[in-house]
């Protein structure tokens, strides 16, 4: 049977890529779909126009779906079981669903005595026409199509927040293989980039199951039943993989020709083909695309980074990154709002985010340098290179300055604090700090 995944005008800001090239789980959006129509054992064909479609009965999506392997394997296979045909996907809301479920269009159904249920664009029809026009097409197969909802297993872990005062917040935090998302704004990126642990590494098991299993059955010998033991033995290596001997892995999965170095950390994460991990970087549940550099020291958390960046500043947390961006260290993120939900723009206005901790998004080839600090929730366009201001780098240093006194940089120059103190900023302060005492 043939899966038809059908063209629409979805763009993601800032980048300006045509959603088909988001970046998901260290791959194309486009690259994603056909890997789980491979794994349900359908052929994928794109088509710019729903109406040339063909081919009965099939799967038909738009390309701002993404589907893990798991979910549309389950679809499919359920329906064939049952006889099917005119249905639609539906996943209950659960912890799993309603992590990615803000900005998406994604049509939430009420049922009395029962979990909600959220209908996705995924639809399998026995027969056409389809409408070319893309708005029609959910209003026209909706009304023939009854929704089935497939099953999912879910795990979650409490995740203590930072929060002011005594109060203990905390939140769910998702492990699943059954995800499905709209793909419509960056924040999906970085949600999915978080729910890919999961996904990951039971779409590795199942396709290396004899594999996994051995390794499995080596970590519970050898760690017994502790789990971070169990853990540290569970990565997934490329080929040419160069890992130095003090570094700690965690339950990730490397591609190849990887480096990584002294004291560094890697944790439940993603890591792209011939990415350089420095000495003492930390990496914890974050996807990295191919080609990054992560300079020493460096510390991300909660992340998505395209391919071929250098990163460089001191943390960065619940952020996206884009491609052949350069990070200078001093750049920093505010990730957090105390007060209330981050808000991103979304389709030309402010929206709440709904969540509380969230960075910011870098657009492809930007280049911060030190001293720049963006808010919560913003977006930096493409090719923006962003500096300090002058008057924040020391330049002129006067000669004979007087020891042991405190000095400050003032405008780019080096005075006494107590001309500062007697002008004030920005004050008329003619000739060399001598001079004026």
């Amino acid at each position: 049977m043939k899966a038809y995944v059908f063209h629409t005008d979805t763009f993601i800001e800032p980048f300006g890529d045509h959603v088909s090239q988001a970046w998901v789980m260290n791959q194309s959006l486009a690259e994603c779909q056909q890997r789980a129509c491979d794994a349900a054992g359908l052929e994928l064909e794109r088509v710019d126009d729903p109406s040339q479609i063909q081919s009965f009965p099939c799967i038909v999506m738009p390309d701002y779906v993404y589907i893990s392997e798991k979910a549309l394997t389950d679809f499919f296979n359920s329906a064939q079981k049952k006889s099917l045909r005119n249905v639609r996907l539906g996943i209950r809301l659960c912890v799993s669903t309603g992590y990615c479920l803000t900005l998406q269009d994604a049509e939430v159904i009420e049922r009395e005595g029962k979990d909600d249920l959220v209908a996705y664009d995924v639809w399998l029809l026995d027969s056409g026409p389809i409408p070319s026009e893309t708005l029609a097409i959910r209003k026209v197969l909706d009304q023939r199509c009854k929704v089935l909802q497939i099953h999912i297993r879910e795990l979650t872990v409490s995740v203590r927040q930072p929060t002011i005062g005594h109060t203990v917040q905390s939140y769910d935090f998702p492990i699943t293989s059954t995800v499905c998302c709209h793909i419509g704004h960056w924040t999906h990126l970085l949600w999915l980039a978080h729910l890919s642990f999961g996904i990951s590494w039971m779409e590795l098991a199942r396709s290396h199951k004899l594999k996994t299993g051995m390794k499995l059955l080596k970590a519970f010998a050898t760690g017994g039943m502790k789990k971070w033991k169990i853990l540290s033995r569970l990565n997934h290596h490329g080929s040419g993989c160069d890992i130095h001997p003090s570094a700690y892995l965690e339950a990730s999965i490397l591609g190849d020709g990887v480096k990584v170095g002294a004291g560094a950390v890697v944790r439940n994460s993603i890591i792209g083909s011939n990415v350089t991990i420095s000495d003492h970087a930390k990496v914890v549940n974050s996807v990295i695309g191919d080609g990054c550099l992560l300079t020493e020291n460096y510390f991300i958390l909660h992340s998505l980074c395209y391919p071929d960046s250098v990163l460089g500043n001191p943390k960065t947390q619940m952020a996206v990154i884009g491609r052949d961006v350069y990070l200078y260290g001093w750049t920093s993120f505010i990730d957090a709002k105390f007060s209330g939900d981050v808000k991103v723009m979304h389709k030309g206005k402010p929206t709440s985010s709904n969540r509380s901790f969230l960075a910011c998004c870098i657009g492809h080839r930007a280049v911060l340098s030190a001293r720049v600090l963006i808010a919560a929730g913003r977006q930096i366009p493409n090719d923006l290179y962003m500096v300090s201001r002058p008057e924040d780098i020391l330049n002129d240093i006067p000669k004979d300055l007087p020891v042991n006194t405190p000095l400050i940089c003032d405008k780019g120059k080096l005075i006494t604090l107590k001309e500062f103190e007697r002008h004030g900023r920005g004050g008329d302060r003619g000739g060399t700090p001598q001079d004026t005492e």
